[in-house]
């Protein structure tokens, strides 16, 4: 309950309405896209008026991916970018993966292969550099992986979504998401070696296809979702069909055309009609099989750049037009057509991973580089800001800061009775109460031995609010578990917003009056000082 009448409790650690991004968010699993996107934009603009901002960057983000679903690619790109801008503020490093897989993936089907490998060679080496994140590293990782099948990079591919299938820790509802996208993953791949004249890597994949549709189904079951337990037998059936069981493979589909609604949104829908159509085929039935193949043909081709299921009923339909004529003109020049087009993806795949392995080398450098340079700024005791990075920022007229100046209190008396080692304690203690109230563009600063500085960036920052609450933090500290019968008190010097030299000489004077006031308080430039 809320503490108080009137005040909102949040009903998620994703943010106060994130019931909004999970209805948006189980229509697009669903393939209703276009709902999807009515409804993120719909979520969006009631969290920007209540200020919810981790609901909005989940719908922004499921806005995209509905867009590219409908394979409305440029849009799709633009709710990216727009989540890039949303995110500048954040830093979070998961968050911006996702993002910048969504962009890669669109620019994949806009035909800006170059791009999108730029940007997920960042996205990559964000997730492979993250090491907690719980659901974002998993949403990360999958955004990732995916991003890399658009590429044909399935080995990477099927590498990190096998990662993200072996995460634990969470309910069998986004276990059944991760492993529904990794057995279409998968039977991709293998309808892909088939197609490029490689049938037999292609049988061990359908096998494992076939595995993770049965996993996929249990998972279903369990959770009550009988879409998803039919759209797993879609992908079970054709596995089975390319395996050599045609009988249960056609009733696996045949329940799965009967058990879902065959959006074409959705992979399983092509998979369903296309296992269909072979076995109609097989059978004689020309005219039904066609018809099926050419709504494949369509409706895919319509959404997306190459992709292997539009291809691949190219291929069948060609087969089916010589079992129904015998060698017929048309049959040749159409499998030719179909198989060219992704055996052309398939020869670039060696080139494209290497493309992406040397983006990958290239970044990691950069950021080495900037490591090493953020080191030279950094004071090795507490790790803020040292000198030196101060300079840079006071000869910076442009830019304006609220200045705090921090000075502890008798720190000399710190040493000489407690010993210099619980003196370092002491500053490394100050400066990380000091760092955890610095934004992304704020600086916190080791001005010198015992005195500090927080230059506050944003325009509407409350500095002397900050400042009473490292005085506060300093107060409650436990500084007896250092060393019996240390006390320490902090005198806090405020200025307003200003070029950063004029607020810290400012904020330098108010720290002075408050030590002459006896020490232990905020004094703002201007005004009497808060005890």
């Amino acid at each position: 309950m809320a503490d108080a009448p009137g005040e909102l409790e949040p009903v998620s650690a994703f943010g106060p309405f994130d019931a909004l991004a999970e209805r948006a968010h189980q229509f697009y699993l669903d393939g209703f896209s276009e709902r999807a996107v009515l409804a993120c934009r719909e979520g969006l603009l009631l969290c920007g008026l209540a200020g919810d901002e981790r609901t909005a960057r989940y719908l922004q983000f499921v806005c995209g991916i509905a867009l590219h679903q409908l394979g409305r690619h440029s849009e799709a790109s633009v709710e990216a970018g727009h989540l890039l801008r949303r995110l500048e503020r954040s830093g979070d490093p998961l968050w911006r993966a996702k993002a910048l897989a969504l962009l890669a993936e669109t620019r994949v089907d806009l035909g800006l292969t170059t791009l999108a490998m730029d940007h997920l060679a960042e996205g990559r080496m964000l997730v492979a550099a993250a090491t907690t994140g719980g659901y974002n590293r998993l949403g990360a990782t999958m955004a990732v992986a995916l991003a890399l099948r658009a590429l044909v990079l399935f080995e990477p591919a099927d590498e990190l979504m096998g990662r993200a299938v072996a995460e634990t820790g969470f309910g069998p509802r986004i276990q059944l998401t991760t492993v529904q996208e990794s057995a279409v993953l998968r039977l991709s791949w293998a309808a892909m070696l088939e197609l490029v004249g490689r049938p037999e890597e292609a049988l061990g994949h359908y096998r494992v296809a076939h595995s993770r549709a049965l996993h996929m189904r249990r998972l279903a079951q369990e959770v009550g979702y009988p879409e998803m337990v039919a759209r797993a037998g879609a992908i079970e059936g054709y596995a089975l069909q390319r395996t050599g069981d045609p009988a249960l493979a056609e009733a696996r589909l045949r329940e799965a055309a009967d058990g879902f609604r065959l959006r074409e949104v959705l992979a399983e829908t092509h998979i369903t009609r296309i296992g269909l159509a072979l076995a109609l085929s097989e059978r004689g039935e020309h005219a039904a099989a066609r018809e099926l193949l050419e709504l494949v043909s369509r409706t895919v081709q319509q959404r997306t750049h190459v992709d292997v299921w539009a291809s691949t009923a190219l291929v069948a339909t060609a087969a089916a037009a010589v079992r129904e004529h015998g060698e017929h003109p048309v049959g040749p020049p159409l499998e030719s057509l179909a198989r060219a087009a992704l055996g052309r993806l398939w020869a670039d795949r060696e080139s494209r991973f290497e493309a992406l392995q040397d983006r990958v080398r290239v970044r990691e450098m950069a950021e080495q580089n900037e490591r090493a340079g953020r080191a030279a700024l950094a004071d090795p005791l507490t790790g803020l800001g040292n000198r030196r990075l101060l300079q840079q920022l006071l000869e910076r007229p442009d830019l304006r800061f609220s200045a705090i100046f921090v000075d502890v209190d008798r720190f000399g008396a710190v040493n000489d009775d407690h010993t210099r080692q619980v003196g370092d304690a002491v500053l490394r203690r100050v400066g990380a109460l000091l760092g955890a109230r610095c934004g992304p563009a704020d600086a916190a600063i080791r001005y010198g031995g015992d005195e500090f500085a927080l230059l506050l960036a944003a325009e509407d920052a409350d500095a002397p609010r900050v400042a009473a609450e490292v005085l506060a933090a300093v107060r409650a500290e436990p500084w007896e578990a250092l060393a019996t019968g240390l006390r320490v008190t902090l005198s806090v010097g405020v200025a307003g917003r200003a070029p950063a030299a004029e607020a810290l000489t400012r904020a330098d004077g108010a720290c002075a009056e408050a030590k002459r006031a006896g020490r232990d308080r905020v004094l703002v430039a201007g005004e009497r000082g808060t005890e």
